[in-house]
């Protein structure tokens, strides 16, 4: 059972998608589990504030060096490589981990000195104690963005050689971190414990999708290339996805500056929000483009346009298909699925 776990492959787009889609329907319930924990906990205020406030310089970190921009360059490229020397792919990974984990490290270190101030501009409503909250809950979770970087890597690899078993589960041990960190840290550590919760989902992340790597035949070397002409060409690649990143992360610090003037608990109200509106977008949408690039970045890679270009037409018609009545269900529905699922 853990063998299979590890070495399962999907043969086709679709089924890929429901491996996918149903881990991520799992996922997004103990992300919904998630939600009411932390609102029965602590409800609408000045904590949750503190610690939806503490995910922006980690997740900008995250989301513009490395997040779905990783998979966007590295999966055509790590394919292509794959097909004519499994050794070089492998060189590669090792080269990019290694570069990973330099560049994130640093970052964090430089980051971790100057949250103080990036904090003051960014949430200028808080008062001092709720800042200082925030600062601390920031710093600790500077962490994350390392384990998760670590992680995207590793999953693109699994993603190019069609493994998506492990990589559906991850979310669900990140959320389930998180929940641990409430129920299990936030007693003995006090708030601080939430951003313990979340350094231990994030490395819950990675560590779950490490033995399907080694599976696969993958040994970590401290490798370190960053002339090599591929790791050029990987970043390249990721500029256009960084920059459609950047605007959802650019969207994210203006509301919650504007929020951190407003009442207490306004950040924490559209964070709630905001990963509701979610639920059928990453159900949906995310499981059926994750599922179908590795097949039409092997496509392109072969020179079969015109096929990529089909499978690019039926995984957006099957979206639609599933994506427009879930939509018009959380229109219609909205109030009721808001007091269900944070009601208490």
């Amino acid at each position: 059972m853990i063998k299979q776990l590890f070495s399962s492959q999907s043969k086709t787009i679709t089924g890929a998608a429901i491996i996918l889609g149903v881990a991520s329907f799992v996922s997004r319930l103990v992300g919904i589990l998630r939600d009411r924990v932390l609102a029965h906990h602590f409800g609408a205020g000045d904590v949750l504030d503190a610690y939806y406030s503490a995910f922006r310089i980690p997740d900008l970190l995250f989301n513009l060096l490395i997040a779905g921009a990783l998979s966007a360059g590295f999966i055509p490229v790590f394919l292509e490589i794959w097909k004519k020397d499994k050794q070089r792919a492998w060189d590669l990974t090792n080269s990019l981990l290694s570069l990973v984990l330099i560049c994130f490290a640093i970052a964090s270190v430089i980051l971790y000195a100057v949250t103080p101030s990036m904090m003051r501009a960014l949430v200028p409503g808080f008062d001092a104690q709720k800042l200082d909250l925030t600062i601390s809950l920031t710093r600790i979770m500077l962490l994350s963005p390392i384990f998760l970087a670590i992680s995207s890597v590793i999953s693109s690899v699994l993603h190019s050689l069609k493994n998506f078993m492990v990589f559906a589960i991850s979310p669900i041990l990140y959320n389930l971190g998180i929940i641990a960190g409430v129920v299990f840290f936030v007693p003995r550590f006090g708030v601080t414990g939430l951003a313990w919760g979340v350094v231990l989902g994030a490395l819950l992340h990675v560590g779950i999708q490490i033995p399907a790597l080694i599976h696969q035949g993958f040994s970590y070397r401290p490798l370190l290339n960053i002339k090599d002409t591929y790791v050029k060409k990987i970043v390249l690649l990721t500029i256009p996805r960084t920059l459609g990143l950047a605007t959802h992360q650019i969207n994210l610090l203006v509301v919650t500056l504007i929020a951190s003037g407003l009442s207490a608990g306004s950040v924490t109200i559209f964070h709630f929000a905001n990963n509701l509106q979610y639920f059928p977008i990453g159900l949906i949408g995310h499981s059926f483009a994750i599922a179908a690039f590795p097949t039409m970045a092997a496509l392109v890679a072969e020179g079969r346009t015109h096929q990529m270009i089909e499978h690019l037409s039926r995984t957006i018609r099957q979206i639609l298909f599933l994506i427009i009545p879930a939509t018009i269900i959380f229109l219609l529905l909205r109030a009721q699925i808001v007091r269900v699922i944070l009601g208490s």
